[in-house]
């Protein structure tokens, strides 16, 4: 197996994206949900009910194993969180070396997530670094 993070962070994640729709097409199969084909792309509704009676047939699993549904949750949120911010560190990594380079001080708290894109002070990082650099 090659390194999954070997060509950034992002497409990790699209490559974990797509671990998830097999996961699904292979449920989907199994109970007669059929409804996926081999893209990313996945209705909303189609999403919400054939990922939430995995997530609850995982928890039939996780009871009767003597674990509670919460803590598979909070593992796959901790998991989710962690892989996203290593998305965003590497997307905002160029912005951080142009301010450095233009002696700017800026850090990664300095960004907020709008429809995960990145703003500073409500501005897209370029329009940020460009006004404070005129």
């Amino acid at each position: 197996m090659t390194d999954l993070n070997e060509d950034g962070a992002a497409e990790a994640n699209k490559t974990r994206a797509g671990w998830a729709v097999t996961a699904l097409k292979a449920f989907g199969s199994e109970t007669g949900q059929n409804y996926l084909d081999d893209t990313l792309v996945v209705d909303d509704d189609i999403l919400r009910e054939l990922g939430g009676d995995l997530l609850a047939d995982l928890f039939h699993l996780a009871r009767l194993n003597g674990c509670t549904p919460e803590l598979v949750i909070d593992a796959g949120l901790s998991h989710f969180a962690a892989e996203l911010d290593e998305e965003r560190a590497e997307e905002i990594e160029p912005y951080l070396e142009t301010a450095k380079a233009a002696g700017l001080t800026l850090s990664p708290d300095d960004f907020k997530w709008h429809e995960d894109q990145p703003t500073i002070d409500g501005m897209e990082p370029a329009d940020w670094l460009s006004h404070m650099t005129d």
